[in-house]
């Protein structure tokens, strides 16, 4: 004799499928929440730690410097909309002390030609004289800030002026940080800007000093213990051109102690066998793109390889290309 189940109404089915679906959306709502904490958390590491479950930290090279000028609050406020945890920026000190951000030794690539009104009584011909000046003659209060340096990107960023290294710094968000490349045998910006960070308390998980001038980068981390700074990070750039080359900077690096080194995004000169070197001495690897001299190193192939050998920050002049593999990872 088989057996039969009592009847239920629609009221009551309907009052049981209502519960079953509270339910599953609670579920989803704590699982998405755990998901968004867990990405917040692996996001606001340590600037030269493995993020996002052990993968690379991806750095805009001057900001967004693809799309915006470089250099600029432009370009950094875009890098970190554009999915990148840090920004890497150039340093240079100024006649009348101040620091801001510029990359070459004079005004004239990034400068627009045409002389600014607010630079009243100057001439176009003295303006043109003062682009080719070595900028660590001229006054930023009285001239560099003065300059359009956006212009030359794109007419829409015709406002952008050099700027201050604490304006810069304050573009942060949380959890971001920024690499700061101090200019080879300049002491004298080394020196001041070791203790503007001082005075600001700007942490290690919010800066790192980088440079090709392993003299100066060695001065720097000496200067920063000297100041109860040790925690920030310096790190030693060069062209390795090899992996003989790139083991032969890990030592000098190392004997020199600082915290890491920094190459060419070149897959046959950062290879596992570097890597691993550099980890065992304690010393962080980075890389840096150089599209001109190699074509594949600002691309998502390239990043995903260094990623697999465990490096732990890319710059990127962050082309669209590179911002899709970011977000997509």
């Amino acid at each position: 004799m088989e057996a039969s189940w009592p009847a239920v109404d629609d009221e009551v089915m309907a009052m049981v499928q209502a519960g079953a679906t509270i339910v599953v959306v609670a579920l989803m709502a704590i699982l998405q929440a755990a998901l968004t904490s867990r990405k917040q958390e692996v996001a606001f590491l340590s600037p030269l730690s493995h993020t996002r479950e052990g993968k690379m930290r991806m750095v805009a090279h001057r900001g967004s410097s693809h799309m915006a000028p470089e250099n600029t609050l432009a370009s950094l406020s875009l890098a970190f909309r554009q999915g990148a945890c840090g920004v890497e920026f150039d340093i240079q000190k100024s006649s009348d002390g101040e620091l801001f951000l510029l990359h070459d030794d004079t005004l004239r690539r990034t400068a627009s030609p045409g002389c600014p009104c607010t630079l009243e009584g100057l001439s176009q011909e003295e303006y043109e004289v003062m682009l080719d000046q070595d900028i660590s003659q001229l006054s930023y209060r009285d001239f560099i800030r003065h300059v359009d340096v956006g212009t030359w990107k794109q007419a829409e960023y015709a406002g952008e002026r050099p700027c201050l290294m604490t304006d810069a710094m304050a573009t942060l968000p949380a959890g971001c940080f920024a690499l700061c490349e101090v200019k080879g045998g300049d002491k004298a910006t080394a020196h001041a800007v070791t203790t503007l960070a001082k005075e600001k308390g700007w942490t290690g998980d919010q800066l790192t000093f980088i440079g090709f001038d392993l003299e100066l980068m060695t001065e720097i981390k000496q200067r920063l213990l000297e100041l109860d700074m040790g925690a920030v990070a310096v790190i030693y750039v060069q062209d390795a051109y090899d992996e003989e080359k790139a083991m032969e900077i890990i030592r000098l690096a190392k004997a020199a102690g600082l915290d890491g080194v920094d190459f060419e995004a070149d897959l046959s000169v950062v290879t596992p066998a570097v890597v691993s070197l550099a980890a065992a001495a304690g010393l962080q690897t980075g890389v840096w793109v150089w599209p001109s001299q190699l074509p594949k190193s600002d691309t998502h192939p390239t990043a995903a390889e260094l990623d697999r050998c465990g490096v732990n920050f890319f710059t990127t002049d962050l082309p669209p290309a590179m911002q899709d593999w970011i977000c997509a990872c």
